[in-house]
């Protein structure tokens, strides 16, 4: 997501694009089907702004949650409690 931002992003600097409906309707046939699409879709968005303010945010949650997945958490040590009581069947062997 972040290299095609950057990718449209400079395409449209290239070509000097100035309308906003065109740089809209472009970005959101040439990105991959996913989630974030899927939000473009139920939200029209108005400026090729809030695309790219969106898209960063979107960029951004990825990101955290990718790091949030591939984080080890630390095992803890196992808590002594007091001693379990032995269940009847226990008891009489």
């Amino acid at each position: 997501m972040k290299e095609f931002l950057h990718r449209f992003g400079a395409l449209v600097v290239r070509l000097n694009l100035i309308e906003e409906n065109m740089m809209v309707h472009a970005f959101r046939k040439g990105i991959v089907p996913g989630p974030f699409i899927e939000s473009l879709i139920r939200n029209h968005p108005k400026t090729f702004a809030e695309i790219k303010r969106r898209a960063v945010a979107n960029i951004t949650a990825e990101a955290e949650l990718s790091e949030k997945r591939t984080c080890v958490l630390p095992t803890r040590p196992r808590v002594v409690g007091r001693p379990q009581t032995l269940s009847l069947h226990e008891a009489t062997t």
